[in-house]
């Protein structure tokens, strides 16, 4: 029997590229991401993305193929032409979180599956030895970095290392490395990279993932940590709570105020949080030395089971 074709398209985001890159090695599917000829693909295409007007745009050029669409958002959105490519098109829609699934579908585009993101790195046996307190990897944006977490970063000095882009205003007095690869994106600052090896060995070595953001379409970071053992320290909101066992985190709440924030078709939801909660957080986190070593152990199999090969094949019952 012929294997159907498949293959996975995805934008320039570094965090979205990872994800169509893993989803493609777990179903044997071709990867492409920058120029290629439309016409020249055949059988099922699955787009991996923000349903924002370049991404219908990319739909459109697909109306020969079956599509599948995996979807992320931190809010709702404006669809505009997308309600029109879905209904012409009919793809199959999964989201990566329940919280996705329900901004989508507030939105007015329906999901027919959630599959949440799996995680690219296997797992630890074993809990390494940590010599770094806090570890934050993200980019320069207002959800990432929400005015609380300012005077926590401030006091946390050296204690906590970013990896982060080169516009960050906490550049200074902190050790900087750009997550961002791609060769085609022109960049004022000549950003170094920070490549897997360094990224696992980062993660190997903290003890805590502080989580900073406020809003998440699912938080793939947190998971990837976990994996080598660190422990989240996070926000109590969804996608989080959908998939994050109580137990292996630190969380603090949010105020129950939402404040939104037009970002292209996107109305960033951001769920505001205070100085004082994170920093609650943080306190009962290093307080709790007894239980470092459980909670740890329990992120590993965590991670363990949310590896991307226990996860992503589901893609292949939607194939036929």
């Amino acid at each position: 029997m012929t294997r159907p074709k498949i293959t996975v398209l995805t934008r320039t985001a570094h965090s979205i590229i990872g994800v169509g890159r893993t989803l493609a090695r777990a179903i044997g599917a071709d990867f492409i991401m920058g120029r290629y000829s439309p016409n020249a693909i055949r059988g099922t295409v699955i787009l991996v993305g923000n349903p924002d007007p370049y991404f219908f745009f990319i739909a459109s050029k697909h109306t020969h193929n079956k599509q599948i669409w995996y979807l992320t958002t931190e809010g709702p959105v404006e669809l505009r032409s997308g309600i029109r490519w879905y209904r012409t098109i009919q793809p199959y829609v999964v989201a990566n979180s329940y919280y996705t699934k329900e901004c989508l579908e507030r939105s007015g585009l329906p999901v027919d599956e959630v599959i949440w993101h799996g995680c690219r790195f296997e797992a630890l046996e074993d809990v390494p030895d940590k010599t770094l307190e806090f570890l934050y990897c993200a980019g320069y944006l207002r959800r990432k970095y929400p005015k609380a977490c300012g005077p926590v970063i401030e006091r946390l000095g050296h204690r906590l290392l970013l990896i982060t882009t080169m516009n960050n205003p906490y550049m200074r007095g902190f050790d900087l490395i750009s997550i961002y690869d791609a060769p085609h994106v022109k960049r004022r600052y000549p950003d170094r990279v920070c490549k897997d090896e360094t990224l696992i060995e980062l993660y190997k070595s903290a003890r805590f993932y502080l989580n900073l953001s406020d809003t998440e379409g699912f938080g793939l970071t947190v998971l990837e940590a976990m994996a080598f053992g660190a422990i989240p320290i996070v926000l109590q909101i969804p996608p989080f709570t959908e998939w994050l066992p109580r137990e292996c985190a630190y969380w603090f709440k949010p105020t129950g105020r939402i404040e939104l924030e037009p970002f292209g078709a996107h109305r960033i939801e951001h769920k505001i949080y205070t100085t004082e909660a994170l920093w609650g957080a943080i306190s009962r986190a290093l307080k709790d030395r007894s239980r470092w070593a459980d909670k740890a152990k329990k992120c590993l199999e965590v991670a363990r089971r949310m590896h991307y090969e226990n996860l992503y094949p589901r893609f292949l019952e939607f194939i036929t």
